[in-house]
């Protein structure tokens, strides 16, 4: 069986690839995201070239998996904030307290009502999340 993140299927003429990225997505984003910022995320994922996608994923998912290295981060060096939406089902709440819980020093907050696209599903309410923690970095 192929990896979710194969998406040849996409790449056929009677498929338009970036409408079905964008569906793939859409239950990303948090069910109270206001329709101007849904639709503007959405449409993100509608301009995305063949591959860019599947390019995403497979650094996501893959690439870019640090889940064997994340409890070495001191964060007496670097701090760890971990934001987190309470409909993110890509990193869920829980995946996130378990990063948390194994980063001595970690902190996390799960944004109620926000998806995994908080900065662009929900500008204002991401705003209230984030900036409590850039003055804690101050």
């Amino acid at each position: 069986m192929d990896p979710y993140y194969d998406l040849n299927f996409l790449h056929r003429p009677d498929v338009h690839g970036g409408e079905v990225c964008a569906a793939i997505v859409s239950g990303l984003v948090g069910p109270d995201a206001p329709d101007a910022d849904r639709w503007e995320t959405l449409w993100h994922y509608m301009q995305g070239g063949p591959g860019v996608f599947k390019g995403d994923l497979y650094f996501y998912k893959l690439d870019g998996d640090i889940r064997a290295r994340v409890a070495q981060i001191d964060t007496s060096k670097c701090p760890l904030f971990l934001l987190s939406g309470e409909y993110d089902y890509s990193c869920t709440p829980e995946e996130t307290m378990a990063v948390a819980n194994s980063v001595k020093g970690s902190r996390v907050t799960i944004m109620k009502g926000l998806g995994h696209f908080p900065m662009s599903e929900d500008p204002d309410k991401f705003l209230t999340y984030l900036l409590p923690v850039l003055n804690d970095i101050r």
